[in-house]
């Protein structure tokens, strides 16, 4: 009987170091996920934090806080990926304007107010291109100078935005406030990144 008892034995001993290897295995597996869902929770609470110097801190959040992972923690990330987000608005507001106005029997206020709506919307671009180009390369001794480069045009980014609203001040009719409502979008996203941005300058 003594050989089947260690036989036992030794099946006994197996079965509990297999079970305690795997044990260790499934909780060594689960740690980057927890790690991944703090890292997650703190750059969303980042996010929410930095906001809260925005006019609009509840959009300012909801646009930015599905680039997270790509933010982290840095303001300067926060502030490219704003610019980014007003860009592509500007661009897609421009193009439904475009599509409002095709095929319209517009008067010619609505007419002017529309071309220019869309030049002013233009020179926004152009003057958020420049600053996300001048925000990659801010080493050096020329921060400040280049970092008020980028205040200056992302201003008058905003300046445009809203000058294409005054436009339709006059205006009457269904696609004013269509147009306008689009715009007003736009223009509270630059206002958004030119506050960022203004905040990473006094720090």
């Amino acid at each position: 009987m003594q050989p089947f008892t260690c036989s036992m034995l030794s099946l006994l001993a197996i079965i509990i170091f297999l079970s305690n290897n795997l044990t260790i295995i499934i909780a060594t597996s689960r740690l980057p996920l927890q790690t991944n869902s703090d890292s997650n929770a703190t750059n969303a609470d980042f996010i929410k934090a930095s906001c809260q110097v925005t006019k609009y801190a509840d959009l300012c959040f909801q646009t930015l806080s599905p680039y997270a992972a790509t933010i982290n923690i840095n303001p300067m990330e926060l502030a490219n990926a704003a610019l980014s987000v007003s860009l592509k608005s500007a661009k897609s507001t421009s193009k439904i304007v475009r599509e409002l106005a095709k095929g319209r029997d517009l008067s010619m206020r609505d007419g002017q107010a529309v071309a220019d709506c869309l030049e002013n919307m233009s020179d926004s671009m152009d003057e958020m291109k420049k600053s996300m180009v001048e925000m990659k390369d801010l080493d050096g001794p020329e921060f400040n100078e280049k970092m008020g480069n980028v205040k200056t045009w992302v201003s008058a980014a905003l300046t445009d935005e809203d000058t294409c609203m005054d436009g339709f001040e006059d205006n009457v009719g269904k696609i004013k406030e269509t147009i306008r409502g689009y715009i007003v979008n736009v223009a509270e996203l630059t206002s958004i990144a030119l506050s960022l941005i203004t905040n990473i300058s006094s720090t």
